[in-house]
């Protein structure tokens, strides 16, 4: 009886030992388990950080996007209502060409006409011409007036635009100079037209 209370025991024993080596590997692999879940959870936190970053980027760099793409559309804008002006400038210019080489013919005509109006006046004056004992009361040195009117202004116009591009090559020079030294010597009134040219010039050279 004993001996076989003490086999029992033992076999009692062995299953123990066995339970208790079955029971430290299964928590072993929990902590294993546990251990790459947490890992796991590192993981995933710091890879939702660096989504959010990009998130952040991505959003930041759309914005960007959309702003130089307005700034495209209002340069294209600002380009195109340019160039539809100097299509009309040269236009204007065309039909200017057109227009001044038919008032100098007709100045010409009109000086020729004169000339030849005086010298007949100035024959009649001088009595060459017989059978005359009236001369006419008009004088044709005196030029009608609505022509005397429209030459005054077109000389004056004329005389106005030629002082308006003297003063801008005056600015011009004045703005290239070195340093921009020679803005001091214009007159007051240039003097700021000078200075901001010499400074957009300036920007010009920084590349913009």
């Amino acid at each position: 009886m004993r001996h076989n209370s003490v086999m029992a025991s033992d076999k009692g024993q062995r299953s123990i030992t066995a339970i208790e080596r079955e029971l430290e590997r299964v928590r072993q692999q929990a902590e294993r388990d546990q251990a790459a879940l947490e890992a796991l959870d590192d993981q995933r936190r710091e890879r939702e950080g660096r989504i959010a970053v990009a998130l952040r980027a991505q959003q930041d760099l759309e914005r960007r996007l959309q702003e130089k793409r307005a700034e495209a559309v209002r340069a294209e804008a600002v380009i195109g209502a340019f160039r539809e002006k100097l299509a009309m400038r040269d236009a204007a210019a065309e039909s200017f060409t057109s227009a001044a080489s038919l008032l100098i013919s007709r100045l010409q005509e009109f000086d020729a006409v004169q000339e030849e109006a005086e010298n007949e006046w100035q024959a009649l004056a001088n009595g060459r011409t017989p059978a005359l004992t009236d001369l006419p009361d008009a004088d044709p040195s005196v030029q009608p007036e609505e022509f005397s009117r429209a030459l005054a202004r077109l000389t004056e116009l004329l005389v106005e635009r030629s002082d308006q591009e003297l003063e801008r090559d005056l600015v011009e020079k004045a703005a290239r100079s070195p340093l921009g030294n020679d803005i001091a010597n214009l007159p007051q009134h240039l003097q700021d037209l000078a200075r901001a040219r010499f400074f957009a010039l300036a920007r010009e050279r920084r590349g913009g």
